[in-house]
C-alpha cells in the first residue's frame, strides 16, 4: 500500500510540473517556468541554464533556414513552439530525474536501517 501510494505522489509530482510548464507555455509568462524550476531543484538548477541554452540553440540552427522574426518584429512562429515545447520537456524530465533521486535516497535510507 506504502508504495501505490509514493507511486502516485510521484506521478502527481511530475504531472504538476509538466502543467506548470505547459502553463508557462500556453499563457508565456515566466512565473510559471521560475515556480516549476523551483519546484524540482535540485535537478531545476540544471533545467534552468538548458532552457537558454535550448532555446539560442533553436534560433542558431532555426535560423539558417527560417528567420527567426516575423515581419513586424515578433518571434517566428516555430521558434516560440519548438522553445516552448523545448521547456516542457525539460522541466518534465527534471521532474522525474528528481523522483529518480529522492528512490534512490530513500531505499539507501531503508538499506542502511536494516543492518
Amino acid at each position: 500500500m506504502k508504495r501505490r501510494v509514493g507511486r502516485a505522489a510521484a506521478a502527481a509530482y511530475v504531472v504538476l510540473i509538466g502543467g506548470l510548464a505547459v502553463a508557462g507555455a500556453v499563457h508565456e509568462q515566466a512565473v510559471y517556468y521560475l515556480l516549476a524550476v523551483a519546484l524540482t531543484l535540485p535537478a531545476g538548477a540544471v533545467a534552468l541554464p538548458a532552457m537558454y541554452g535550448g532555446y539560442a540553440a533553436l534560433s542558431a540552427v532555426g535560423g539558417i533556414w527560417s528567420p527567426v522574426a516575423g515581419p513586424g518584429g515578433e518571434e517566428a512562429a516555430w521558434l516560440s513552439l519548438g522553445s516552448a515545447t523545448l521547456n516542457v520537456v525539460l522541466l518534465t524530465c527534471a521532474a522525474i530525474v528528481n523522483v529518480v533521486l529522492a528512490e534512490r535516497v530513500l531505499r539507501r535510507g531503508r538499506r542502511l536501517s536494516h543492518r
